[in-house]
């Protein structure tokens, strides 16, 4: 079974971005015991002058509705509690993409259940 996650991230390295600055998300999917890169998908930020409009909050979802969660350096309540509306597990988890994904690739139990 493999299912994607998506990262906040402005270099690829670290999770690194708020949810409603972030410019894009990278795509990451994960199958078993291995992963890959799927993409970058580009994000208009929904938070502007520390306020955002529904619409632009749902494009930034409509963005990763095919992922199983979400991790970022930080996300407000009322985006925590929009994404989580869809499905999207909203994790604060900001370390390096690649600890992450090996946390989750070398855990006995479901990780996305922990965070």
């Amino acid at each position: 079974m493999s299912y994607k996650i998506a990262f906040a991230s402005s270099d690829g390295k670290v999770v690194n971005q708020h949810f409603g600055r972030t410019k894009k998300f990278l795509i990451v999917e994960i199958e078993n015991k291995d992963y890959k890169y799927v993409e970058a998908r580009v994000n208009e930020p929904s938070c502007q002058d520390f306020q955002h409009t529904e619409e632009s909050m749902n494009r930034s979802i409509e963005l990763i509705l095919d992922c199983k969660a979400v991790f970022v350096a930080r996300i407000g309540q009322g985006a925590l509690a929009q994404v989580e509306a869809k499905g999207i597990k909203g994790i604060e988890a900001p370390y390096f993409i690649e600890d992450i994904i090996d946390k989750i690739l070398n855990s006995k139990v479901n990780i996305l259940n922990i965070y």
